[in-house]
């Protein structure tokens, strides 16, 4: 049965009048986080793929999987899983938006923008793959002037996972970087490497995702909840670690005095993306190496890891800042409503299987896309408009710079991380001033730019790409 944590306070308020327990007792929310971690007591969801789970099976898988690593040698280094999940990347609390006058804001609905977000790490902890995420409009406002992001971007209508899209990413993206790092880790050269998947049915069959001696590998039905390293927190540490970023842009956004509504047009997808890298990279390797345990037992792992530790104090500090920020919109914000943004899209759809009927309705509706000469407010030209001038970047820098030197958690590392940034702008300005005539040298500023793309000798590699040309494809 569902419990919320406004009920277990409740119900403990009840039993100190019962029991005619002396003294008094608030039973706060602070109460409940360390009743919650003195009893080990965590937030479960109830769904449908848990309580499907074939124990029996994965059991079973278990020995077998154990049984194909010691037959072919494999080492961690050599062993992946990937895996996809949804994420409403604009959700927030419905309680954050309620008001004295009215329940609920009039023409106000849920923010369920989504994306899809396929992660992939292997088993020693020791390599990450960028992340690839899915979205559903091929040229978002946001990404005006963008050349390159974080991430390998794709595109589908409905932020559905394709076995085109996976396909693409498996050949052009896992098996390049997967083959590089096991020359780096100073194994065999082309050794035999795994990716492990669960039977999703974007997931195409094994006999197909095979490349250079990369083979992937499948589970057995309804044992992902149970076994797959994927499930087993990683995923779910990043979404955390994303929304506990998102909820804290929304608050500083309230303390400003923007209004919440203002907030949500504001986030972008770009800001999205860049959060969705940072959270994956603040995965710690705790939780990495633990959640092959589970498929992998004889794996190493860290047993003194705190289960749901950083969830807990993020959930404290949300709570915390809530309440220092004086509106009556957020000041009430409780465990529950937080509790509400991290499970809010557990259950999601990440692949949904077409119809004849709807596939010739997606195939018509991305022929009208690229007929279509117009765009709207979700659909604009990618890489058009002024550039921002280099100098301009370079005072920004300067002033980041300045700003981060006065902040003692910001470290060395990351202020010169700055440093080299402005180092690489001030490089190219001697290059591009080769390639003008005098005319162009003393042109007044706010005459503009001639339009051609400045080169600043970034070229893509593992950690940047081209945003995609195509719906459904990825540079």
């Amino acid at each position: 049965m569902p419990l919320t944590g406004l009920m277990v306070m409740k119900q403990a308020r009840k039993y100190h009048e019962e029991l005619n327990i002396e003294g008094e007792c608030e039973y706060s929310e602070g109460w409940l986080q360390k009743f919650k971690k003195r009893h080990g007591i965590k937030y479960l969801k109830i769904c449908g793929e848990k309580a499907s789970a074939d124990y029996d099976a994965a059991e079973r898988y278990i020995d077998e999987f154990a049984k194909m690593v010691s037959d072919d040698k494999l080492s961690p280094e050599q062993i992946y899983n990937a895996d996809e999940t949804a994420l409403y990347w604009r959700y927030i609390p419905r309680k954050t938006l309620t008001t004295v006058d009215e329940r609920a804001p009039s023409g106000f609905k849920d923010a369920k923008d989504r994306v899809t977000v396929l992660g992939c790490a292997n088993a020693a902890s020791t390599r990450m793959l960028k992340l690839a995420v899915l979205g559903k409009s091929q040229r978002p406002r946001c990404f005006k002037g963008v050349t390159n992001l974080p991430v390998h971007y794709y595109v589908n209508k409905n932020a559905w996972v394709t076995r085109e899209m996976f396909t693409n990413w498996f050949n052009n993206h896992f098996v390049p970087a997967a083959r590089a790092h096991c020359r780096k880790a100073g194994l065999v050269e082309n050794c035999k490497i795994l990716l492990l998947l669960d039977n999703c049915s974007a997931h195409p069959p094994a006999e197909v995702l095979v490349k250079n001696n990369v083979f992937s590998i499948y589970l057995p039905p309804n044992v992902t909840s149970l076994i797959q390293p994927c499930d087993q927190g990683i995923l779910r540490s990043m979404k955390t670690k994303y929304k506990y970023f998102f909820l804290n842009c929304m608050l500083a956004a309230v303390n400003r005095g923007v209004d919440i509504k203002d907030f949500l047009k504001e986030f972008t997808l770009k800001d999205v993306i860049y959060a969705l890298v940072n959270a994956w990279k603040d995965v710690t390797k705790s939780t990495l190496k633990n959640a092959w345990h589970k498929l992998w037992p004889a794996t190493m792992f860290d047993e003194n890891e705190p289960a749901d530790e950083d969830e807990m104090k993020m959930i404290s500090n949300l709570i915390a800042y809530a309440k220092s920020v004086a509106t009556e919109n957020v000041n009430t914000l409780e465990s529950a409503d937080i509790e509400e943004v991290l499970n809010v899209d557990n259950d999601a759809l990440v692949v949904h299987s077409l119809s004849d009927g709807e596939i010739a309705e997606m195939v018509l509706d991305n022929n009208k896309h690229e007929d279509s000469t117009g765009s709207d407010e979700d659909d604009d030209i990618v890489n058009t408009g002024e550039k921002t001038p280099i100098d301009d970047m370079v005072k920004l820098c300067d002033q980041l710079i300045g700003g981060m030197e006065q902040r003692t958690f910001i470290s060395a590392h990351e202020i010169m991380a700055v440093y080299s940034i402005k180092e690489r702008l001030l490089r190219q300005k001697p290059l591009l001033m080769k390639h003008m005539t005098l005319e162009e040298v003393f042109k007044p500023e706010n005459d503009g730019h001639d339009g051609k793309p400045e080169d600043d000798g970034h070229h893509n590699n593992d950690d940047d790409i081209d945003l995609p040309s195509s719906p459904g494809s990825s540079n």
